[in-house]
C-alpha cells in the first residue's frame, strides 16, 4: 500500500532591499519547493531570476484572497506538495496576511518549518539606537478617524521603544500628531534598508520633523520611538478623558482606580478630573 505524504510549508524571511541577504538555506529550500505563495509574485520572481532557479508555479497570496484560496492551499500541502511562504519582503505574517495559512497549518495538523531572514522592524530597532530591551510593533497605524486618535492615546504611556510602519507621503503628518500625544521623545526615522540610500535620521521627534519637512523622503520607512517615561500628556480633550475613564470602568476597574490611573497619564486638575467621573 502506497502511504499519502503530507506536506509542509517552509515560511521563509527574505531580502527586504538588497537581494544578497539571503541565506544558503533559503535558496536550496526555493529550488526544492514545490510550490510558493508569494503577497507579490513580481518580487519573488526577481528573487528566483537573481540566483537562476527555475521556474516554479507561484501562486498569489495577499489580504484580499479567500477562504477558497487557503482551502485550497491546504489540500495541495495534504496531497505531500512542499510550499514556500513568502512576504512580498522580510519575514512573513509581519503586517502581511500569511498568519491565516500559518494558523489553519497549525489547525490542519501540517507540518511548518521556519527559514529565518531580515526583517526591517527589528534591522530598525537596532539602527536606532534607542533602548531594544523592551519595545512593541505597532505596524500601520489606523489611517484615520478616531481609530487612528485612540490608537496614539493608547500608545502615548507604554514605556516600550514603539516599531511604527508609516509611507514617505504621510510621515510628516504622523510625527506632528505624535509630538502633541507622546511629548518631544528620542526617535529615529529609518528607510531604505539594506538599500543603496538606507539611512538613519536620529534625534528628537522635533528635529525629525523638521529634516523631512526641508527635504522630500522616499523610500521604505520604519519609525523607531523611545517609551514612555511617565511623562503627563499636556494636550487632550475633555471627551477623549471622559471616554478613557468609560474604557477603564468597562474593564472592570473601581472609579478610584481609575481616577488614579487617568492623573498618571494626564496633566489635569484632580478638581476637574473628578467633576468629569460625577457627570458620566
Amino acid at each position: 500500500m502506497n502511504e499519502e505524504k503530507n506536506g509542509i510549508l517552509y515560511i521563509c524571511g527574505t531580502p527586504i532591499g538588497n537581494l544578497e541577504d539571503v541565506s544558503f538555506r533559503l535558496i536550496s529550500t526555493l529550488k526544492e519547493a514545490d510550490l510558493i505563495l508569494a503577497e507579490d509574485t513580481r518580487t519573488i520572481r526577481k528573487l528566483l531570476s537573481r540566483y537562476d532557479i527555475k521556474k516554479k508555479d507561484i501562486l498569489s497570496y495577499h489580504q484580499h484572497s479567500d477562504t477558497g484560496k487557503i482551502s485550497y492551499i491546504i489540500s495541495l500541502l495534504n496531497k505531500g506538495k512542499t510550499a514556500v511562504l513568502v512576504s512580498e519582503s522580510g519575514m512573513p505574517a509581519i503586517q502581511d496576511p500569511g498568519y491565516r495559512i500559518i494558523g489553519e497549518c497549525i489547525e490542519k495538523n501540517i507540518s511548518l518549518a521556519m527559514i529565518p531572514g531580515p526583517s526591517a522592524s527589528l534591522s530598525a530597532l537596532v539602527l536606532s539606537g534607542l533602548p531594544t530591551d523592551n519595545f512593541l510593533f505597532v505596524g500601520f497605524l489606523p489611517k484615520k478617524g478616531e481609530k487612528r486618535k485612540e490608537k496614539i492615546v493608547e500608545l502615548s504611556d507604554l514605556p516600550y521603544t514603539l516599531i511604527i510602519y508609516e509611507s514617505p507621503n504621510r510621515i510628516e503628518r504622523l510625527i506632528g500628531e505624535l509630538i502633541p500625544r507622546l511629548g518631544n521623545r528620542r526617535a529615529a526615522l529609518v528607510r531604505e534598508i539594506t538599500k543603496i540610500y538606507e539611512e538613519a535620521i536620529r534625534g528628537d521627534l522635533g528635529q525629525i520633523l523638521e529634516e523631512i519637512r526641508s527635504r522630500k523622503i522616499k523610500g521604505e520607512i520604519v519609525l523607531v520611538v523611545e517609551g514612555s517615561k511617565g511623562e503627563l500628556i499636556k494636550e487632550y480633550t475633555l471627551e477623549e478623558i471622559e471616554k478613557q475613564f468609560i474604557k477603564l470602568i468597562s474593564q472592570g476597574i473601581t472609579k478610584k482606580n481609575a481616577l488614579k490611573i487617568l492623573k498618571s497619564r494626564y496633566d489635569i486638575d484632580r478638581q476637574k478630573l473628578y467633576n468629569i467621573s460625577t457627570k458620566i
